[in-house]
């Protein structure tokens, strides 16, 4: 089935809540973010957000998170006219027990692009030190304000909540609503048994963006978007369009990781039952949708089947292993 782009203007939007609403379009951008995480249980708490903080604050990961953060873009003048420069990090070989990243400043050409070394960030597994060296003069990109605000990012890094985990956390809650992801990024569906958890939604969208601890011109601020969706039989098409191309992704990822649990003859009982839940969810919401809906969803019949084959095949699995277990 042939993708689709959807733009707000597609749907047709009423301004109150009513009898003739079939839900709510919500988009919502990320960028970078940092939130302290005391903080941010903090806030999840002021607006009755579920949050589970986990304590994991590995050094390593807050390293590649710092360095991988550091980008700009510049255009500057030179005896040769206007020249676009990138800087940021790249991986670079270290011996073992270090990760190293090269600062690189990058020339923008017609033909080939250029590339300098500028510094070397490092970090030493055993004590967790942070260091950079190997600074090189340069006329157009001073290393050092890179290397320093890498540092400080990877000290936010270990005390922090970042874009990855909180990324994570909003998917998790638009899934809790049944949503169905109708464009590229983060625009969705979301029926009108769910809108009232919405409110919630956008307020801590709102309280993220002020709290945030990462700070940079030009940065784009989280946002968070909705408006109301008429019942009428174009929307429902619409909708019942996103669920096929939505539920189409995860029959095929389902599929995927069930036929490869089966062939690999996988010794853990709840994974084999995890994935089969999850294939189970996607049937009862195709079910629900098509009340909301109100139309039967039968156009990817075929593959429910299968995935439903496949679901009872790792359930049977599944309870083979723990009888194993018990009479073991």
């Amino acid at each position: 089935m042939e993708q689709k782009t959807y733009q707000f203007q597609d749907f047709a939007a009423v301004h109150q809540d009513g009898q003739g609403v079939l839900g709510k379009i919500l988009y919502y951008s990320l960028s970078n973010i940092l939130i302290d995480k005391e903080k941010m249980i903090e806030l999840c708490a002021s607006v009755g957000f579920p949050y589970q903080p986990t304590n994991r604050s590995a050094k390593a990961d807050a390293f590649r998170s710092a360095t991988g953060d550091i980008y700009e873009r510049r255009v500057l003048k030179t005896d040769y006219g206007p020249q676009i420069f990138k800087v940021y990090c790249r991986d670079n070989k270290a011996p073992g027990g270090v990760i190293s990243r090269e600062l690189v400043k990058e020339t923008v050409r017609e033909d080939t692009n250029g590339y300098r070394k500028l510094a070397n960030i490092s970090f030493t597994k055993e004590g967790g030190v942070f260091s950079y060296d190997n600074l090189v003069s340069d006329p157009h990109m001073d290393p050092l304000p890179y290397c320093m605000e890498a540092q400080k990012l990877f000290e936010l890094y270990q005390t922090c909540v970042g874009r990855r985990q909180i990324e994570t956390i909003l998917e998790n809650y638009v899934e809790s609503m049944q949503a169905v992801k109708i464009a590229r990024g983060h625009m969705y569906f979301v029926p009108r048994d769910y809108m009232a958890k919405l409110s919630l939604f956008e307020d801590l969208i709102d309280l993220l963006e002020q709290n945030n601890q990462f700070q940079r011109p030009g940065r784009s601020p989280l946002a968070a978007n909705s408006m109301f969706v008429v019942n009428d039989a174009k929307q429902r098409d619409k909708m019942a369009f996103a669920f096929y191309t939505a539920a189409r992704k995860e029959i095929e990822e389902y599929e995927e990781r069930a036929t490869h649990l089966i062939q690999s003859g996988s010794q853990s009982p709840s994974i084999l039952e995890k994935l089969s839940l999850r294939i189970r969810a996607l049937e009862e919401k195709r079910s629900y949708y098509e009340g909301i809906l109100n139309k039967e969803l039968t156009a990817l019949d075929d593959q429910f089947t299968s995935l439903r084959y496949l679901s009872d095949e790792l359930q049977i699995r599944a309870r083979g292993l723990r009888m194993k277990k018990k009479a073991a």
